[in-house]
Protein backbone atom coordinates (compact mmCIF):
# COMPACT_ATOMS: atom_id res chain seq x y z
CA UNK A 1 0.00 0.00 0.00
CA UNK A 2 1.43 3.43 -0.90
CA UNK A 3 2.61 5.37 2.13
CA UNK A 4 2.23 9.09 2.73
CA UNK A 5 5.00 10.89 0.89
CA UNK A 6 5.44 8.28 -1.88
CA UNK A 7 4.19 10.70 -4.51
CA UNK A 8 6.59 13.38 -3.32
CA UNK A 9 9.51 10.95 -3.37
CA UNK A 10 8.61 9.89 -6.90
CA UNK A 11 9.07 13.44 -8.17
CA UNK A 12 12.62 14.29 -9.14
CA UNK A 13 14.60 17.17 -7.67
CA UNK A 14 14.09 19.42 -10.68
CA UNK A 15 10.32 19.56 -10.43
CA UNK A 16 9.13 16.84 -12.83
CA UNK A 17 6.00 16.63 -10.68
CA UNK A 18 4.08 19.75 -11.75
CA UNK A 19 1.39 19.40 -9.09
CA UNK A 20 1.10 22.74 -7.23
CA UNK A 21 2.83 22.75 -3.87
CA UNK A 22 0.67 22.36 -0.78
CA UNK A 23 3.28 24.24 1.23
CA UNK A 24 3.79 27.99 1.33
CA UNK A 25 7.16 29.66 1.79
CA UNK A 26 6.58 33.42 1.98
CA UNK A 27 8.90 35.95 0.35
CA UNK A 28 11.37 37.85 2.49
CA UNK A 29 13.44 40.99 1.97
CA UNK A 30 16.71 41.67 3.78
CA UNK A 31 17.73 45.32 3.85
CA UNK A 32 21.21 46.51 2.88
CA UNK A 33 23.90 45.16 5.18
CA UNK A 34 27.61 44.41 5.46
CA UNK A 35 29.01 41.31 7.13
CA UNK A 36 31.92 42.43 9.27
CA UNK A 37 33.48 39.09 10.14
CA UNK A 38 32.41 36.50 7.58
CA UNK A 39 32.38 35.71 3.89
CA UNK A 40 29.00 34.46 2.67
CA UNK A 41 28.14 32.13 -0.19
CA UNK A 42 24.41 32.58 -0.88
CA UNK A 43 23.18 29.34 -2.41
CA UNK A 44 19.85 29.29 -4.28
CA UNK A 45 18.51 25.88 -3.32
CA UNK A 46 15.01 26.39 -4.69
CA UNK A 47 13.21 29.09 -6.69
CA UNK A 48 14.70 32.54 -7.27
CA UNK A 49 16.01 35.59 -5.44
CA UNK A 50 16.99 39.12 -6.44
CA UNK A 51 20.29 40.32 -4.99
CA UNK A 52 21.91 43.73 -5.15
CA UNK A 53 25.67 43.84 -4.60
CA UNK A 54 27.70 47.00 -5.14
CA UNK A 55 24.68 48.62 -6.86
CA UNK A 56 24.40 45.75 -9.36
CA UNK A 57 21.24 43.62 -9.25
CA UNK A 58 21.16 40.00 -10.36
CA UNK A 59 18.57 37.24 -10.17
CA UNK A 60 19.77 33.98 -8.69
CA UNK A 61 18.12 30.80 -9.94
CA UNK A 62 18.31 27.21 -8.74
CA UNK A 63 21.82 25.72 -9.00
CA UNK A 64 23.46 29.14 -8.66
CA UNK A 65 25.22 30.84 -5.75
CA UNK A 66 26.77 34.24 -5.12
CA UNK A 67 30.03 34.77 -3.24
CA UNK A 68 29.95 37.90 -1.05
CA UNK A 69 33.31 38.78 0.54
CA UNK A 70 33.50 40.19 4.05
CA UNK A 71 32.58 43.88 4.22
CA UNK A 72 30.63 43.92 0.93
CA UNK A 73 27.36 45.87 1.02
CA UNK A 74 24.42 43.79 -0.22
CA UNK A 75 20.67 43.29 0.04
CA UNK A 76 18.28 40.69 -1.31
CA UNK A 77 14.70 39.54 -1.76
CA UNK A 78 13.89 35.84 -1.71
CA UNK A 79 10.77 35.18 -3.76
CA UNK A 80 7.77 33.16 -2.58
CA UNK A 81 8.33 29.42 -2.71
CA UNK A 82 12.10 29.89 -2.74
CA UNK A 83 14.95 28.84 -0.46
CA UNK A 84 18.23 30.78 -0.22
CA UNK A 85 20.88 29.13 1.97
CA UNK A 86 23.75 31.22 3.41
CA UNK A 87 27.00 29.25 3.67
CA UNK A 88 29.26 31.07 6.14
CA UNK A 89 33.07 31.26 6.25
CA UNK A 90 34.85 32.99 9.12
CA UNK A 91 36.99 35.62 7.38
CA UNK A 92 39.76 35.46 10.00
CA UNK A 93 40.21 31.73 9.38
CA UNK A 94 39.67 31.68 5.62
CA UNK A 95 42.49 32.15 3.13
CA UNK A 96 41.14 32.71 -0.37
CA UNK A 97 41.82 34.58 -3.59
CA UNK A 98 38.13 35.54 -3.78
CA UNK A 99 38.28 39.26 -3.05
CA UNK A 100 35.30 40.35 -5.17
CA UNK A 101 31.67 39.18 -5.43
CA UNK A 102 31.17 36.44 -7.99
CA UNK A 103 28.47 34.21 -9.45
CA UNK A 104 28.99 30.47 -9.00
CA UNK A 105 27.36 27.54 -10.77
CA UNK A 106 26.53 24.86 -8.21
CA UNK A 107 27.81 21.53 -9.50
CA UNK A 108 26.94 18.17 -7.99
CA UNK A 109 30.31 18.14 -6.18
CA UNK A 110 29.81 21.65 -4.78
CA UNK A 111 26.25 20.85 -3.69
CA UNK A 112 27.43 17.78 -1.75
CA UNK A 113 30.24 19.73 -0.08
CA UNK A 114 27.98 22.63 0.94
CA UNK A 115 25.36 20.28 2.38
CA UNK A 116 28.03 18.46 4.39
CA UNK A 117 29.57 21.77 5.51
CA UNK A 118 26.27 23.28 6.68
CA UNK A 119 25.35 20.01 8.40
CA UNK A 120 28.68 20.04 10.24
CA UNK A 121 27.99 23.56 11.50
CA UNK A 122 24.59 22.60 12.88
CA UNK A 123 24.89 19.02 14.11
CA UNK A 124 27.21 16.40 15.56
CA UNK A 125 27.90 15.05 12.05
CA UNK A 126 31.32 16.61 11.50
CA UNK A 127 33.56 14.98 8.86
CA UNK A 128 37.26 15.17 9.67
CA UNK A 129 38.08 16.41 6.16
CA UNK A 130 38.38 20.19 5.80
CA UNK A 131 35.28 20.88 3.73
CA UNK A 132 35.83 24.64 3.51
CA UNK A 133 39.14 24.12 1.67
CA UNK A 134 37.42 21.97 -0.92
CA UNK A 135 34.52 24.39 -1.41
CA UNK A 136 36.96 27.24 -1.99
CA UNK A 137 38.96 25.10 -4.39
CA UNK A 138 35.84 24.60 -6.50
CA UNK A 139 34.63 28.20 -6.58
CA UNK A 140 37.85 30.20 -6.89
CA UNK A 141 38.12 31.48 -10.48
CA UNK A 142 41.89 31.11 -10.29
CA UNK A 143 42.33 27.94 -8.21
CA UNK A 144 45.35 27.69 -5.97
CA UNK A 145 47.25 25.21 -8.13
CA UNK A 146 50.92 24.65 -8.70
CA UNK A 147 51.87 25.20 -12.34
CA UNK A 148 55.51 24.14 -12.17
CA UNK A 149 55.43 20.79 -10.39
CA UNK A 150 56.18 17.73 -12.53
CA UNK A 151 53.17 15.43 -12.76
CA UNK A 152 53.39 11.63 -12.56
CA UNK A 153 52.24 9.79 -15.67
CA UNK A 154 50.78 6.57 -14.27
CA UNK A 155 47.06 6.86 -13.58
CA UNK A 156 46.87 6.15 -9.81
CA UNK A 157 49.70 8.57 -9.00
CA UNK A 158 48.36 11.18 -11.43
CA UNK A 159 44.91 11.07 -9.79
CA UNK A 160 46.50 11.61 -6.39
CA UNK A 161 48.61 14.49 -7.73
CA UNK A 162 45.53 16.16 -9.23
CA UNK A 163 43.68 15.70 -5.94
CA UNK A 164 46.51 17.39 -4.03
CA UNK A 165 46.76 20.19 -6.61
CA UNK A 166 43.04 20.86 -6.11
CA UNK A 167 43.34 20.73 -2.31
CA UNK A 168 46.94 21.34 -1.14
CA UNK A 169 45.76 21.14 2.46
CA UNK A 170 44.62 17.53 2.14
CA UNK A 171 46.00 15.89 5.29
CA UNK A 172 45.52 12.24 4.34
CA UNK A 173 48.54 9.98 4.72
CA UNK A 174 50.23 8.24 1.80
CA UNK A 175 48.46 5.04 2.83
CA UNK A 176 45.04 6.73 2.83
CA UNK A 177 45.69 8.41 -0.53
CA UNK A 178 46.80 5.09 -2.02
CA UNK A 179 43.67 3.37 -0.70
CA UNK A 180 41.53 6.00 -2.44
CA UNK A 181 42.86 4.79 -5.81
CA UNK A 182 42.95 1.10 -4.82
CA UNK A 183 46.68 0.60 -4.75
CA UNK A 184 49.52 0.49 -2.21
CA UNK A 185 51.45 3.39 -0.74
CA UNK A 186 54.67 1.72 -1.90
CA UNK A 187 53.44 1.81 -5.50
CA UNK A 188 52.48 5.48 -5.21
CA UNK A 189 55.77 6.50 -3.60
CA UNK A 190 57.74 4.66 -6.28
CA UNK A 191 55.69 6.28 -9.05
CA UNK A 192 56.35 9.79 -7.73
CA UNK A 193 60.08 9.16 -7.37
CA UNK A 194 60.54 7.61 -10.81
CA UNK A 195 58.09 9.80 -12.75
CA UNK A 196 58.64 13.22 -11.14
CA UNK A 197 62.18 12.92 -9.82
CA UNK A 198 61.18 13.80 -6.26
CA UNK A 199 59.53 11.93 -3.41
CA UNK A 200 55.82 12.17 -2.64
CA UNK A 201 56.69 14.04 0.57
CA UNK A 202 58.83 16.59 -1.31
CA UNK A 203 56.15 16.94 -3.98
CA UNK A 204 53.48 17.67 -1.36
CA UNK A 205 55.64 20.27 0.39
CA UNK A 206 56.43 22.07 -2.86
CA UNK A 207 52.77 21.99 -3.85
CA UNK A 208 51.73 23.46 -0.49
CA UNK A 209 54.37 26.18 -0.55
CA UNK A 210 53.46 27.33 -4.05
CA UNK A 211 49.79 27.45 -3.04
CA UNK A 212 50.73 29.41 0.10
CA UNK A 213 52.73 31.92 -1.94
CA UNK A 214 49.59 32.74 -3.95
CA UNK A 215 47.37 33.01 -0.88
CA UNK A 216 49.84 35.31 0.90
CA UNK A 217 49.21 37.89 -1.81
CA UNK A 218 45.60 38.25 -0.64
CA UNK A 219 44.51 40.21 2.40
CA UNK A 220 44.37 37.33 4.87
CA UNK A 221 46.05 36.17 8.06
CA UNK A 222 49.12 33.96 8.27
CA UNK A 223 47.22 31.46 10.40
CA UNK A 224 44.50 31.17 7.74
CA UNK A 225 47.05 30.58 4.97
CA UNK A 226 48.83 27.92 7.03
CA UNK A 227 45.54 26.19 7.75
CA UNK A 228 44.44 26.30 4.10
CA UNK A 229 47.57 24.46 2.98
CA UNK A 230 47.40 21.83 5.70
CA UNK A 231 49.38 23.12 8.70
CA UNK A 232 47.76 23.24 12.13
CA UNK A 233 50.92 24.76 13.63
CA UNK A 234 51.78 28.15 12.16
CA UNK A 235 55.39 27.96 13.42
CA UNK A 236 55.90 24.72 11.50
CA UNK A 237 54.49 26.45 8.42
CA UNK A 238 56.89 29.37 8.89
CA UNK A 239 59.88 27.02 9.07
CA UNK A 240 58.93 25.07 5.96
CA UNK A 241 58.09 28.23 3.99
CA UNK A 242 61.41 29.86 4.92
CA UNK A 243 63.26 26.70 3.96
CA UNK A 244 61.54 26.65 0.58
CA UNK A 245 61.71 30.35 -0.39
CA UNK A 246 64.56 31.65 1.77
CA UNK A 247 62.35 34.31 3.40
CA UNK A 248 59.62 34.23 6.02
CA UNK A 249 55.99 34.22 4.86
CA UNK A 250 55.51 37.65 6.44
CA UNK A 251 58.47 39.08 4.52
CA UNK A 252 57.27 37.40 1.33
CA UNK A 253 53.84 39.01 1.67
CA UNK A 254 55.41 42.40 2.45
CA UNK A 255 57.65 42.26 -0.63
CA UNK A 256 54.73 41.30 -2.84
CA UNK A 257 52.47 44.11 -1.63
CA UNK A 258 55.34 46.60 -1.97
CA UNK A 259 55.78 45.87 -5.70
Amino acid sequence: MPQQGDRERAADDDGADETPWRIWIPPITIDARREGRVHVLLWQMEGTADLTVKDQTITLTKHQALWIPVGTRHKFTVHAGSVLMPVIFDAADTATTLCEPGLVTVSRELRALMLAYVTAWNSIIKPEANLARQILGLIEPSPVLSTTLPMPASEPARIIAETLRFNPGDTRSAVELAESVHTSSRTIRRAFETETGISLRQWRIQNRMEAASILLRSDTTLDAVAHRVGYTNVNAFRRVFHGHFGVSPTEYARRYTAT
